[in-house]
């Protein structure tokens, strides 16, 4: 039996259709229904623009900014978030449109969002900071870098992206949506693969529930953002520490993830072997502990 990977375009465009984005299996030691099980600060940075950005934070220490996928919301980061806050100041934001964040018709690329993490570095007054970016969130990243160098940055965290299309895998056979099949149903089976590639059934109706209540919609301007984007050129020059982690079973390692491996200077790779696109959501424990080591092994900037 062929087993099924879908892309994340593939899994926005259902979520599109469907009228609303993204990604199980057991959860980590210690963590119950997301953020809530840890004592926590929230509240909102304005950014320069006048748009409310949503944020929760937990934890001392060394900062780690979590970003997430186009479309969803810092909920993603239920497995992280409470863990991570053990040994460092953990901070997780709604990116603008989504979650509680403000939900503006401007501003929907990834400079911008870039953008909307410096504000939020420079208003939480933070650094020595580590951008740990899933998806469209390590477009963010690579934007970041891009735009602003090495300010306040201790490291980088990059989680099954790639710099370019070209350098993407094509989707398998059958992936696309089917005939007679519904936008929900594709939606659902869209994510139950992306998740837990191995055994989609895993996924359980609840998390399917809390995952599709995360998505919000977005201007098309994002889709056509990421699609002219080429971050290649920039990869020789990063001169910060990167860690890339990316799912076994996910389109993004064979060029995605080995491109950026082999072009940024002394980044590492980590493959995730039961993991498609959600490495840190599938296998939660490795990636908290592999972030873990690798922030704690990295010299202050």
């Amino acid at each position: 039996m062929r087993i099924w990977h879908p892309t994340r375009r593939q899994v926005l465009a259902a979520a599109v259709a469907a009228g609303s984005g993204l990604a199980s299996t057991s959860a980590p030691k210690g963590v119950g229904k997301g953020t809530n099980n840890v004592k926590k600060e929230v509240g909102y940075v304005r950014a320069n623009d006048d748009v409310q950005l949503y944020y929760e934070q937990a934890g001392s220490g060394t900062p780690l900014i979590l970003i997430h996928g186009g479309g969803l919301s810092l909920v993603w980061w239920r497995r992280n978030f409470p863990v991570l806050a053990n040994d460092f100041h953990v901070i997780a934001a709604d990116t603008r449109g989504c979650g509680r964040s403000d939900k503006p018709a401007w501003g929907h690329r990834t400079a911008r969002y870039a953008k909307d993490v410096y504000d939020i570095i420079e208003a939480l007054n933070l650094d020595d900071v580590t951008l740990v970016g899933w998806s469209i969130g390590a477009r963010t990243c690579y934007s970041y870098l891009e735009l602003f160098g090495r300010h306040r940055l201790r490291a980088i965290v990059i989680v099954d992206e790639t710099v370019h299309n070209e350098v993407h895998q094509a989707p398998p056979p059958g992936s696309e949506k089917q005939p007679r099949e519904s936008n929900e149903a594709y939606r659902q089976r869209s994510l139950r693969s992306m998740v837990s590639p191995r055994d989609p059934d895993k996924v359980t109706d609840e998390e399917l529930k809390w995952m599709m209540a995360s998505e919000s919609n977005l201007p098309v301007t994002l889709g056509a953002d990421y699609r002219a984007q080429d971050w290649r050129p920039l990869c020789p020059v990063i001169g910060v520490p990167v860690l890339i982690t990316a799912g076994r079973h996910s389109t993004a390692l064979p060029g995605r993830c080995l491109y950026a491996a082999e072009h940024i200077p002394g980044a590492n790779l980590i493959v995730f072997e039961q993991s498609g696109h959600c490495p840190f959501y599938t296998e939660a424990d490795k990636f908290n502990r592999v972030v873990t080591e690798f922030v704690n092994g990295t010299p202050r900037s």
